[in-house]
């Protein structure tokens, strides 16, 4: 039996049948034997492909040689934190908050700091899922919030496959921590990472849903078809589901049973691994929360601001206390999961 044999047997047994997949499409595309089918990774085939346990090594819920990172609080590292929201009307009004994401992506598109982006499809007519993006029709076409596991990664695994340079990632926080396993894997092989990987942006996520199980939710109430979905900020406690000129409300009561088990074993709420981290700004709607990590992240954030293209305020420091304490509580939570988890397999 062939190493890559092992290697998907075991993430077949570890992480698919033991349910905590979190479907960030890092396995998909590695090989023809995984494929992303409408919401989930699926095994098409016994592997076998005789090169390496990258399907292994790039899934964030196995340890495979894990990341050496020094925990610098709940957030991770970052030189500083800001409000910001897009000055762009068509952006604005396609997107979920305040735009930074989609206009951070099409700055560095135009001008020359990324070639092409890989994103989440708006997943209107079938499941989201990763795409390859490098007009600006095709980056707007994905704004807005998924709420489901999408398989993102995927689609990086093929941009790379295609020899694409200078790619964007946008991604939940267990998909970029995905992308740095990636990373150090293209080191390891005399790649440089940054040649191929561009820039890093990261989304806040407390949990994603199984698409699957929302869907034939959503069916059941006589939704067969959603634009898109959203969740206000604490304290509405609700589920919105947009279609046409209309919604609905869900208590999040209702929709918290289809989240994927492999998030409650997710200790990153910010997408630490990343060069800006963006989410919602809880009090002011049309605004995001911005969090500034590396040195090509704050150069990306300024020369915005300074163009007029983003809107950049001072971070409201009582917002700032509540950020803290829901990343510390996602943080902890995970690892009384994680050591329980050892408990029952010791």
């Amino acid at each position: 039996m062939n190493e890559s044999a092992v290697g998907q047997e075991r993430l077949v047994s570890e992480v698919l049948e033991q349910g905590i997949c979190v479907r960030c499409g890092a396995c998909v595309g590695l090989c023809p034997y995984f494929e992303f089918v409408d919401g989930a990774v699926t095994v098409m085939d016994k592997c076998r492909v005789g090169e390496t346990w990258r399907c292994v090594m790039f899934c964030p819920r196995l340890s495979y040689e894990p990341l050496a990172k020094e925990e610098k609080g709940p957030l991770g590292s970052f030189k500083r934190i800001v409000a910001g929201r897009a000055n762009v009307p068509e952006i604005r009004e396609k997107a979920q908050y305040g735009g930074v994401v989609t206009a951070s992506i099409l700055f560095a598109l135009e001008n020359g700091l990324a070639k092409t982006a890989v994103l989440t499809s708006s997943g209107k007519k079938k499941a989201p899922q990763g795409v390859i993006a490098g007009q600006r029709d095709a980056v707007i076409s994905c704004a807005g919030s998924r709420y489901t596991g999408s398989g993102t990664l995927s689609a990086l695994n093929q941009a790379i496959k295609q020899g694409y340079r200078g790619i964007a990632v946008v991604g939940l926080p267990c998909q970029m921590a995905a992308l740095a396993r990636i990373e150090r894997h293209l080191a390891s092989q005399n790649q440089e990472p940054r040649g191929i990987i561009s820039l890093k942006i990261g989304l806040f996520c407390t949990w994603a849903l199984d698409y699957r199980k929302l869907t034939a939710f959503l069916e059941s109430q006589g939704i067969t078809s959603a634009d898109s979905f959203d969740i206000p900020p604490p304290p509405s406690e609700v589920f919105v589901v947009k279609v046409g000129a209309g919604s609905f409300q869900f208590p999040l009561s209702d929709i918290r049973k289809f989240i994927q088990p492999g998030c409650f074993l997710c200790k990153d709420m910010t997408a630490e691994t990343t060069d800006i981290s963006v989410g919602t700004l809880e009090g002011r709607d049309g605004w995001n929360t911005v969090l500034i990590r590396t040195q090509k992240g704050e150069e990306l954030i300024d020369k915005m601001a300074s163009q007029g293209i983003l809107q950049v305020e001072e971070y409201p420091g009582e917002v700032l206390a509540h950020l803290i304490d829901a990343a510390s509580n996602k943080r902890k939570k995970a690892q009384e999961r994680l050591e329980n988890r050892e408990e029952l397999h010791s």
